[in-house]
């Protein structure tokens, strides 16, 4: 049973074990973290056991989805529309605390001004029992007058022990601290007098507030940091007004700190209180409102557009659900005809009624299981031809000699690599001991199984003609007219010869319409192209008369490679061939190494200038190297 347990299950399960164990004998910390952690896991595993099984079929999967893309538009489109009456009835609520303290502010001015006005002692000191009658309870209020040496000097205050003696100011009006306290009030001055009039914002006075405007206002003392009025008012707000504290908002103000004088100016400090929308306050509002035709109307359009809202939510489901059903019925005829024909019946078809992409693609399976039986046998058709393609590969390398040869005068190392699976290039060597090397490299037009009989034809030839002493245009000239009858008016082969002579050190060159050989000489490190003239076998205009033979000495370290075009014609990524100057270039830095050394650098080069693209053509050439 163990395991058959996933990996998640025996992690899920080894946990709970520490967990019960790390409970019973050292609860604390540790536990608890465990605990959590075991949650975490099984919620993960829960995820997954539902979607293995619940939401495995397609039906499940499309119901849960519609059943998201309905339900979550209006579960945010809810949250968007009740942020917004939220924040619509907190700037409400703002804009009449705004207008209740500017008009606060506006009828202290008007006093202030009427005061100045005055520009007497004397008057100022018998209208002086008017202040009080604005707010006995929360006035503040003081006169001062410039003394000699150009300070104002209070000669009244309200009510007596207020610290505004010597306070000294510019004009201003707003929020300001004094003395440890918070108020609200004006502050004016002319040439003689100044008079300041303000009201002390204590708890009577947000009451006022909250009993004109649909909050519950509450203070928050001055003194505290930013961060600690907020976590501490939250705190007590959650705790003492929970019916109404639900996002409460912030009501920032500045106010003129008088307890803190600086030489610049006067200081400026932020406060704020905590606006709690009192939502009790605004149903009773809409409840009390039965009588007003308007409000009437309103919760009828309201009520309307809900139910307006519910039938097309409804119809939305009903639609879904059956969009749904034609989808699942239709993917579940496909599932079963797959399985059907995943057990090899391939007569398993499906209908689907009812039109569009779902129809085309029963029908598209339907074509698919009829045709699989044909693509069957078609590949095996393919298989037989490719284990049969391997088989005339395996044949042809028997033809082939060996890539590797080594005697005393020399040492070849060859390369045939074909373009498709077997090659319509073909490179032979025959060696007398001591006496001569025949060595060519012929290339067949086209590629692949054509190519390659005409290639075994040429081999069984050549290796006829190779021993009767012939030179190699009369060999090529043989092989012209022996073939020419089983050509085609398409095929021709090209081919480059060299014949040896080990005694005299000399070798004979001919070519019949193929590539030039390229000679280097150790004793001028460098190279030579040889092109004698010659015609390609089996043309129409072939004349063996007119194939011309190049002679030439040889001594030790010379090099002698003969390719095929597959090797000079190789592309690179800028459609630009290699060409024989590369191979000259690559020959001449590796003409002091073997043979195979010298192969396998220009078959690196070759590939690499290539990029790694698979080959057009057969890659074909021979390297002779004189010891």
């Amino acid at each position: 049973m163990w395991r058959r347990l996933t990996s998640l299950d025996r992690v899920l399960f080894l946990l709970a074990l520490v967990t019960i164990l790390s409970r019973l004998l050292i609860p604390g910390a540790f536990s608890t973290f465990l605990t959590w952690a075991l949650a975490a896991l099984a919620v993960v595993r829960l995820v997954i056991l539902v979607k293995r099984h619940l939401l495995w079929k397609i039906r499940n999967r499309l119901i849960f989805s519609s059943l998201f893309f309905v339900l979550a538009p209006i579960v945010l489109v809810g949250i968007f529309f009740l942020f917004l009456i939220y924040i619509l009835i907190a700037q409400y609520g703002v804009v009449i605390i705004d207008n209740l303290v500017k008009r606060q502010v506006t009828e202290y001015s008007s006093s202030v001004a009427h005061y100045l006005n005055l520009d007497d002692r004397r008057r100022m000191q018998e209208s002086i029992g008017y202040v009080t009658r604005f707010d006995p309870e929360n006035l503040v209020a003081a006169f001062y007058e410039k003394s000699p040496q150009g300070e104002f000097e209070a000669f009244f205050t309200y009510p007596a022990g207020v610290p505004v003696e010597r306070v000294q100011l510019t004009q201003f009006s707003g929020y300001f601290k004094l003395g440890g306290a918070l108020y609200l009030g004006v502050y004016r001055q002319n040439e003689r007098f100044a008079v300041l009039m303000a009201m002390r914002m204590d708890e009577d006075f947000i009451q006022q507030l909250s009993r004109v405007s649909d909050f519950r206002i509450r203070m928050i003392p001055w003194d505290q940091s930013f961060q600690a009025q907020v976590s501490s008012q939250l705190t007590s707000l959650t705790e003492s007004d929970s019916e109404i504290a639900l996002m409460p908002w912030q009501y920032k103000f500045r106010f003129i700190d008088l307890d803190v004088l600086q030489e610049q100016g006067l200081v400026e400090r932020e406060h704020f209180f905590w606006l709690l929308i009192d939502y009790d306050r605004i149903f009773a509002k809409i409840r009390s409102g039965g009588s007003d035709t308007s409000q009437i109307n309103a919760m009828r359009f309201v009520y309307f557009l809900i139910g307006l809202f519910a039938t097309f939510i409804v119809i939305s489901f009903f639609i879904g659900f059956r969009i749904i059903r034609v989808i699942t019925r239709s993917v579940n005829q496909l599932h079963q005809g797959t399985r059907r024909i995943r057990r090899g019946d391939f007569n398993a078809r499906v209908r689907v009624r009812g039109g569009g992409q779902l129809e085309e693609l029963a029908d598209s399976f339907n074509e698919m299981a009829s045709g699989i039986k044909r693509l069957l046998q078609e590949e095996k058709t393919k298989q037989r031809l490719e284990g049969e393609m391997q088989t005339a590969r395996r044949i042809q390398l028997k033809l082939l000699p060996d890539d590797s040869f080594n005697a005393p005068e020399f040492d070849i190392a060859a390369v045939n690599i074909p373009a498709q699976e077997i090659a319509g290039d073909y490179f032979d060597y025959f060696y007398e001991a001591g006496k001569s090397l025949t060595m060519l490299v012929a290339d067949v037009s086209g590629k692949g199984a054509s190519a390659a009989f005409y290639m075994a034809e040429l081999k069984g030839l050549i290796n006829y003609l190779q021993g009767q002493n012939l030179s190699p245009a009369q060999l090529l000239g043989h092989c012209h007219e022996s073939l020419n009858r089983s050509f085609d008016r398409k095929t021709f082969i090209t081919v480059s010869m060299a014949r040896f002579d080990l005694d005299r050190h000399d070798f004979v060159f001919a070519r019949a319409g193929h590539t030039r050989g390229l000679f280097y000489r150790a004793a001028e490190r460098g190279c030579r192209e040889l092109y004698p003239e010659g015609m390609a076998i089996g043309l129409p205009h072939f004349d063996a008369g007119r194939i011309e033979e190049f002679r030439a000495g040889w001594e030790s370290g010379d090099v002698l490679l003969l390719f095929s075009d597959g090797l000079s014609e190789i592309m690179n990524k800028g459609g630009e061939m290699l060409g024989l100057a590369r191979l000259e270039k690559v020959i001449v830095e590796n003409a002091q190494g073997t043979a195979a050394e010298i192969r396998q650098n220009l078959l690196d080069f070759s590939v690499k200038y290539g990029g790694g693209q698979d080959h057009d053509d057969d890659l074909t050439f021979m390297v002779l190297k004189m010891k």
